[in-house]
């Protein structure tokens, strides 16, 4: 992966758990790359690990702005970037990716953001709002208190908060429209609210192929593969036996292969491997159903071998 160093030009507080980062080049230099709606990208953190945000901002502004949600139970990501990131501060930052764009053409679009869903969304509705095209963003929070990036949006906006699940599918049932020719329909937050948001749709008409939806978190469970099964790396020419719930990216470690990674949650896509031979248990949310039933690749942070060998071509 391609990494900038970029400068921590602003930090704000957008809410009690939410930090906006503002990263620019520095000496006021143009950001070498480009990005659409629903990019993210891969920050290398002062600690050693790497975490994967979407960028708020449109190209248009000259720099890359963040919204950071503080986890309690974080994994190391976004409780350093609240302790101990300042201004002044530079970033490691990979080139922006999109698996989640904002497709074109000129049919309405509706937003449905649950919490820090909002900020793939966030730029979406902008450029919609720039080009003069239909939209609706309906913003669902846990709390009544100031939703982070509110003061961002005008009055259009629809704002639901401190509603339980079948309120919230109860709100869906009334607001979602019905679909319509070129309509589209983009949805970002936990699993459970985007199942419940795709639910609704498919109950008001909307066709599969017209519903997007962004993953923050991996809906699989914990790695697993048969006891025992081989793991060969066939360029590498290693091969290592997996032990109980190792992922093989860890089995992979042991024998002095380093697979590329990066999100750890089979969310990104950084780690998709060619599979040689064997049968793959797919648990990411990256690959499509085509890619999973040719049998031919594998995300390898979070998914396991059904049979007894596994050959990669790593």
């Amino acid at each position: 992966m391609s990494w900038t160093s970029l400068q921590v030009q602003a930090l704000r507080l957008e809410s009690q758990d939410v930090l906006g980062v503002e990263l620019v080049a520095p000496e006021a230099a143009p950001l070498p790359f480009d990005w659409s709606p629903g990019a993210h990208v891969d920050l290398r953190l002062g600690n050693g690990v790497v975490r994967q945000y979407s960028i708020i901002s449109l190209p248009e502004s000259g720099h890359l702005y963040l919204g950071i949600k503080r986890e309690p139970a974080s994994r190391g990501g976004s409780r350093w970037l609240h302790e101990q990131l300042r201004l002044g501060a530079r970033l490691d930052v990979g080139t922006p990716r999109n698996l989640f764009a904002l497709q074109p053409g000129h049919g309405p679009v509706t937003l449905v953001a649950a919490g820090i869903g909002i900020t793939p969304l966030l730029p979406m509705y902008h450029q919609c709002r720039a080009q003069q095209r239909p939209v609706r963003l309906l913003y669902f929070t846990r709390d009544t208190h100031p939703a982070p990036f509110i003061a961002r949006l005008n009055a259009h906006i629809e704002h639901y908060a401190g509603l339980g699940a079948e309120q919230i599918a109860d709100c869906l049932a009334d607001q979602l429209p019905g679909w319509t020719c070129e309509a589209s329909l983009y949805t970002c937050g936990p699993a459970g609210f985007m199942d419940c948001v795709q639910r609704v749709a498919l109950t008001r008409g909307w066709p599969t192929g017209a519903l997007h939806r962004e993953h923050f978190q991996s809906s699989a469970p914990a790695v697993s593969s048969e006891q025992g099964s081989l793991l060969v790396l066939q360029r590498s020419g290693k091969e290592v036996q997996l032990q109980p719930r190792e992922s093989l990216v860890q089995a992979a470690e042991r024998v002095g292969v380093a697979l590329p990674v990066s999100c750890g949650m089979g969310i990104c896509g950084a780690c998709v491997s060619r599979v040689i031979e064997g049968e793959p248990e797919h648990r990411d949310d990256y690959l499509s159903a085509e890619q999973r039933a040719s049998g031919q690749w594998i995300a390898p942070c979070v998914s396991g071998c059904r049979g007894a060998r596994l050959v990669l071509d790593a």
